[in-house]
């Protein structure tokens, strides 16, 4: 009984090292700009990270690395190298939903430099989406709408990058290149 626990805990073992998986995934931040610390992140290989999270915070919705973690994913999977259509609603609601669960961390007082970055990092992403491209796809309500959207989210990105850039003297220069001009 005990060699069978002990040859399915070692082939489970096995099995978790060599899929590559990980209580929580590393990530970096590199010239100002957080990501997975992965050569190539997909949401194929971190989607039993993200239903793992997503289970996690239906049971504890206040979970502050469980909104930090599954908001970084959202990032990853949703920034505009990865999906750069804008006429897409989809990336741009889960962008927004990422900006929600890095507000929440920050507001339950989690304490994390990485989050700093990645809420600025969240905010230049929106602004990004609505950025005045492709304008013929809009009507003149629509461009209204997304300019209003643009100032805000650029505002809000900004003002992220000068407290990162006064917290973070050292790479002061990286955030300054980041803002939204």
């Amino acid at each position: 009984m005990k060699s069978s626990r002990l040859f399915i805990f070692s082939v489970f073992s096995f099995l978790m090292i060599a899929g590559g998986v990980s209580a929580q995934p590393k990530v970096k931040v590199v010239d100002g700009l957080i990501s997975l610390d992965d050569f190539s992140p997909t949401e194929k290989k971190y989607a039993l990270f993200t239903d793992s999270l997503d289970k996690k915070l239906k049971s504890n919705p206040n979970d502050t690395t469980s909104l930090f973690y599954r908001a970084l994913l959202y990032l990853q999977f949703n920034n505009f190298q990865v999906k750069p259509d804008l006429g897409s609603n989809v990336a741009t609601e889960r962008l927004l939903t990422a900006r929600k669960m890095a507000d929440k961390a920050d507001s339950l007082h989690m304490e994390n430099f990485n989050l700093k970055v990645l809420k600025a990092q969240i905010c230049k992403e929106l602004t990004n989406r609505y950025a005045p491209l492709e304008v013929w796809r809009f009507n003149a309500a629509q461009l209204a709408a997304r300019k209003k959207s643009f100032d805000y989210y650029k505002g809000l990105a900004n003002r992220e990058y000068a407290e990162l850039e006064a917290l973070d003297k050292s790479n002061a220069y990286a955030y300054q290149r980041l803002m939204v001009k």
